[in-house]
């Protein structure tokens, strides 16, 4: 069976996909089949962290008719690893605000891509913030792994969607990014869980090297030896412990 797991954010900025596109190849390269699909049709990333290339179709041509959601599916170069670009252009997503599309076909579409691919987890990246496919894919969750900065203002908005979690049939945990050098770990654990009443799956530091590569590689391929990687593996685990993870 298909586990899915939403990775969002209420503020941009908190790398949340790239720390999907990480999850993704460390969980293919561990013998997963993994799918990932960019609902951000606003401002999609996905495309360009995985190097996608002209293909047959998108998330948004699937939503607008033109093709079959399994036709939207990349290979990568990493086996076992499939992606759904949110879309290629703008003139889709003009399509989209003008015309509008049947929210059910999202859930309609994740199902399909997990039967067709036999997928063992379905990975969804959201638009920052609420908005119609962000809550969408909440739905569909089994876990909501929320993401957002070491800091206050960042914080103040985790608050918004551990509440619409607790009104789903899904489970939820909470990583803070872009930590800075001697935080107190376990403070901070103790804290946000006490504040926020979510288990915190993982803590990720400010890390220069992730900068430095542009978004023309993911950091766990490009530099798979680097601490920041025992980091995402910590996530895997914290997601792999399910009694761990809380349900509203």
């Amino acid at each position: 069976m298909t586990r899915t797991i939403v990775v969002h954010s209420h503020r941009g900025g908190t790398g949340k996909s790239s720390v999907l596109a990480n999850l993704a190849v460390l969980m293919a390269t561990g013998g997963l089949r993994v799918g990932a699909v960019d609902t951000d049709l606003q401002s999609p990333t996905l495309d360009l962290l995985f190097g996608l290339g002209p293909g047959t179709g998108s998330l948004a041509d699937y939503l607008l008719g033109r093709c079959e959601i399994e036709a939207a599916a990349r290979t990568t170069a990493v086996p076992g690893l499939y992606v759904v670009p949110a879309r290629s252009g703008t003139a889709a997503l003009r399509e989209l605000m003008t015309t509008g599309y049947d929210v059910g076909l999202l859930p309609e579409g994740f199902d399909r891509l997990a039967q067709q691919f036999a997928l063992d987890v379905l990975l969804l990246d959201t638009h920052a913030g609420l908005n119609n496919e962000s809550v969408t894919a909440m739905g569909s969750a089994d876990v909501v792994l929320i993401m957002a900065r070491a800091d206050r203002i960042d914080l103040s908005g985790v608050e918004e969607t551990i509440a619409l979690a607790g009104k789903l049939a899904c489970r939820r945990a909470l990583v803070l990014s872009m930590a800075p050098e001697g935080i107190d770990r376990d403070a901070v654990r103790r804290r946000a869980e006490e504040v926020y009443g979510s288990p915190l799956a993982g803590i990720l530091p400010y890390v220069p090297e992730m900068a430095a590569l542009y978004g023309e590689r993911i950091f766990a391929e490009a530099l798979p030896d680097h601490p920041l990687v025992g980091e995402f593996r910590t996530i895997l685990t914290a997601l792999d412990a399910r009694d761990e993870v809380s349900r509203a």
